[in-house]
């Protein structure tokens, strides 16, 4: 149970860091970047990419949320989450900045231990990063991105990355938009959605094993930045795992394009019936498991909705287990405002 509990802990950190930031700003950005990671204990390069999102708290000052991808090098196959502090310096045309932040790193690194074999390890670390970014012509920004990862139970890595970012928030003044106001509910009658989504679920080990994946969830908005949610999530037969259950969850988000978009990111419990079983072998001698657990649940979406209230959105759910069988379940759903 002390890992449930970590977890609980581990989501509500995260949920505190994006949601405290909104009485005072609400101008954000969401950055997608490409680039190489270096471990220089194994020698080794490959590539690595990141999304960031970006919330601005003064001219000198934000707050960001990263997913951080760092490729595959040797026994370590590894991405993770940071929530970092920054402070920045603007030129005086305000058109360039300079920054550097520092946060915790939640990592999940696809590995081969001795005693358990191919497991995905989960850790702490600390990010450091330094970015420079060219505010082109709002919305569009241009980074570049080093991080420095460091942790004591995994590898450290170098990681130079460079991509674009959109700014939510209009200004026809260059620089980070950061004085902007707070917005209500809209439309102010829609306040429930039910959607049916269906994807592809894939298991964190070297090998990936897939399966067909397939869901219903029902979101109530709490506040026009909140939502409560709740999922029927089945991940299919992904071999190693066959897994289903019911997660609650709550889910934080910001609305653009004139309402009709949002992105968000979600965390909660995850209560999920699994078929338990590695070899085929196990399954013909009559072997297999079925097991009840508590685990976590993280999700990222990305939505699209029309004046009707039909809705597209998508989803990349991060499942957090204790045995080391994290998934990725990435689906796209079909929504409709009730």
């Amino acid at each position: 149970m002390s890992g449930v509990i970590q977890r609980a802990l581990n989501l509500a950190l995260l949920g505190f860091f994006l949601s405290a930031p909104c009485p005072l700003a609400l101008a954000q950005e969401l950055h997608a970047l490409v680039g190489g990671q270096y471990t220089p204990s194994l020698r080794e390069k490959t590539y690595s990419y990141s999304i960031e999102y970006l919330q601005n708290f003064n001219d000198y000052a934000y707050g960001t949320f990263t997913w951080l991808n760092e490729g595959h090098v040797t026994n370590h196959h590894r991405d993770g989450y940071s929530p970092q502090l920054w402070l920045r310096v603007p030129s005086a045309s305000r058109h360039f900045t300079l920054s550097a932040g520092v946060g915790p790193y939640r990592y999940y690194d696809t590995t081969a231990l001795a005693a358990v074999g191919v497991t995905d390890a989960h850790g702490w670390g600390v990010l450091g990063s330094v970015a420079a970014q060219w505010y082109l012509h709002n919305p569009w920004v241009m980074e570049l991105r080093y991080n420095y990862a460091h942790t004591t139970n995994s590898i450290t890595t170098h990681t130079a990355l460079i991509g674009f970012g959109y700014q939510f928030e209009y200004s026809s003044a260059a620089g980070p938009v950061w004085n902007t106001q707070r917005y209500g509910f809209y439309p102010p009658d829609q306040r429930f959605e039910l959607t049916v989504m269906a994807g592809g679920t894939v298991v964190n080990n070297f090998n990936s094993p897939r399966g067909v994946a397939w869901g219903t969830e029902l979101r109530y908005r709490l506040t026009p930045y909140i939502d409560a949610i709740g999922t029927y999530l089945d991940e299919g037969d992904a071999r190693v795992v066959k897994r289903r259950g019911a997660a609650g969850q709550l889910g934080l988000k910001r609305e653009f394009f004139n309402h009709h978009a949002d992105v968000g990111v979600a965390g909660g419990f995850y209560l999920a019936r699994d078929r338990d079983y590695s070899s085929p072998e196990t399954q013909v001698l009559g072997l297999i498991t079925t097991r009840t657990q508590a685990l976590g649940l993280l999700t990222m979406t990305a939505t699209y909705r029309s004046e009707t209230g039909f809705r597209v959105r998508a989803y990349w759910y991060r499942t957090l287990t204790t045995n080391g069988r994290d998934t990725d379940v990435v689906m796209l759903g079909l929504g409709w405002a009730l």
